[in-house]
């Protein structure tokens, strides 16, 4: 029989070793090659498989064999722009994990089972006229793994408006909070509020992974100008006094691969999402939407320009009377991808 030590310590670790505490906290098994089906559609790009989701409502990802991390994106839906006085609607919440974007966050695993994903409506312009945009539905993923949380995106908040008359100040018409902010409405009159964007980064995410930005403020007094939704790369424009303001930028995503076949045009190529809705206003020169699905803004009479569907776009704002409705928000999307081997 070996000597045993006499130091105490070593005599703890050795006992503790012993004790077949590994067995019950197992490891975790190694990842293996991920077999998937659910989504809208799905394509193969190079090393990778995509599940691409599209229908607002949940969904399933069901995994039939393998375990690990996979890449996503998760873009809620943008909120509805404002018909009387043009506040932008706020673009919906961003959220990523792509290898080397700038905005990865958190990790996401799967293992066999049911996946759940949700892609979040666009906002409807809410009648009558006179009254605020409404905010997008957020998008998510709850994953069956008990290592990871649930990825949830932010709908964009609605565009502010001034309230009905005889008293067009007598209710809330900042731009509505969300992933991104609704612009603020505008209005004229010596004795109209200024009227603020909404605060974005509704999921209060720190930078680098932050859902959006604010929308931008409102023309009070003045000529009636809305400020734009925030977007997920940069807040909406304060309205200029003789325009609305623009929609702040969204961010571009290639996880679809390059070209892409989801999100739109922006400054750097296609794959853009979650750009801020413009601002509209009385007889002006009016906002365009942000990179990313934002409808711009009209003027009298004409309706906002709705954000683009799958890209979670804020609707631009319009104006009434004549404008019986702001641009409805864009719908969001969710994008899982893993691996093929």
């Amino acid at each position: 029989m070996g000597a045993r030590s006499t130091n105490p310590t070593q005599s703890f670790f050795d006992d503790f070793f012993r004790s077949g505490t590994d067995a019950l906290s197992p490891a975790p098994p190694p990842p293996s090659p991920i077999t998937a089906t659910g989504g809208d559609s799905t394509l193969t790009i190079t090393g990778y498989k995509v599940h691409i989701f599209t229908t607002t409502g949940p969904a399933t990802l069901n995994v039939s064999s393998g375990n690990g991390e996979v890449e996503y994106l998760v873009v809620a839906g943008g909120g509805s722009g404002s018909a009387q006085y043009g506040g932008g609607g706020g673009a919906g919440g961003f959220r990523t994990n792509l290898s080397g974007h700038p905005r990865a966050g958190d990790p996401v695993k799967v293992q066999p089972g049911n996946t759940t994903v949700v892609v979040g409506a666009g906002g409807q312009y809410a009648t009558p006229p006179a009254m605020p945009g409404v905010a997008g539905g957020n998008s998510s993923i709850d994953p069956n793994s008990p290592e990871t949380n649930t990825i949830t995106a932010t709908g964009g908040g609605g565009g502010g408006a001034p309230g009905q008359e005889p008293n067009p100040w007598g209710s809330s018409t900042n731009g509505g909070p969300g992933g991104s902010g609704g612009g603020g409405a505008g209005r004229t009159g010596p004795n109209a509020p200024n009227y603020l964007g909404g605060a974005g980064n509704a999921g209060g995410f720190p930078a680098p992974t932050r859902e959006g930005y604010d929308g931008g403020d409102g023309q009070a007094p003045g000529d009636r100008c809305g400020g734009g939704g925030g977007g997920a790369g940069a807040a909406g424009e304060d309205a200029p006094s003789v325009s609305g303001g623009d929609g702040g930028v969204g961010v571009q995503c290639l996880i679809a691969g390059n070209p892409s076949p989801i999100g739109t045009p922006g400054p750097s190529g296609d794959g853009w999402f979650a750009g801020g809705g413009g601002g509209g206003g009385y007889n002006v020169d009016v906002g365009s939407g942000g990179a990313g699905g934002g409808g711009a803004g009209r003027s009298s009479p004409t309706a906002g320009v709705p954000g683009t569907a799958n890209t979670g776009g804020g609707g631009g704002g319009g104006f009434h009377p004549g404008a019986t409705t702001g641009g409805d928000g864009g719908s969001g999307i969710v994008v899982i991808r893993y691996p093929t081997s």
